[in-house]
């Protein structure tokens, strides 16, 4: 036999209609199962109804509430440690990776000497080229404010990028809250 909707039947606090009333007390009157169901059921029930709600304690919003925000703040100044540490390792690294490229130089200067010559030509070449080719175009102005054009778009796209970045974390972090 099949008790699976009679059960859930028992079990549901929502209204049965008529004929799964009906069809639930006809098989209760056969079925000792689902009978026994019902029974330790209501008196379940009755045992939940007698028992007495415990109330909270005066001021446990407000107790909670506070432990609440004591905790973020705990948290933020715990992300603020991380990051002064995370700093702090990576600025001891750079150090440290500055001072064995000096020594590496003071042992053997002439090959980061001649590095930075040809680097430096190589600027100065690329230089050159960039200011004759902008010369051979009729420019009202001189090549400067071109370079000075072209640095302003650079640093105005920056910082756009960089506001976006702020402002999308910023957002994120008052979501949080």
């Amino acid at each position: 036999m099949n008790h699976q909707p009679f059960k859930g039947w028992l079990l549901s606090e929502d209204d049965l209609s008529v004929e799964q009333a009906q069809a639930l007390q006809d098989h209760l009157c056969t079925c000792d199962s689902c009978s026994q169901i019902e029974s330790s059921w209501k008196e379940l029930e009755a045992v939940i109804d007698r028992s007495v709600q415990l109330e909270p304690a005066s001021g446990f919003v407000e107790r909670w509430q506070i432990r609440l925000v004591e905790h973020r703040n705990h948290q933020q100044k715990l992300r603020g440690w991380y990051t002064i540490g995370g700093t702090a390792l990576i600025v001891i690294s750079l150090i440290v990776l500055l001072v064995v490229q000096i020594w590496n130089l003071l042992q053997a200067p002439t090959p980061y000497l001649a590095g930075l010559f040809d680097r430096l030509i190589s600027v100065l070449s690329i230089f050159f080229t960039i200011r004759n080719l902008v010369s051979s175009i009729s420019l009202p102005g001189p090549v400067y404010t071109l370079a000075g054009i072209v640095l302003l778009f650079g640093m105005i796209s920056f910082m756009s990028v960089f506001w976006l970045a702020t402002y999308r974390r910023i957002s994120m972090a008052r979501r949080e809250a």
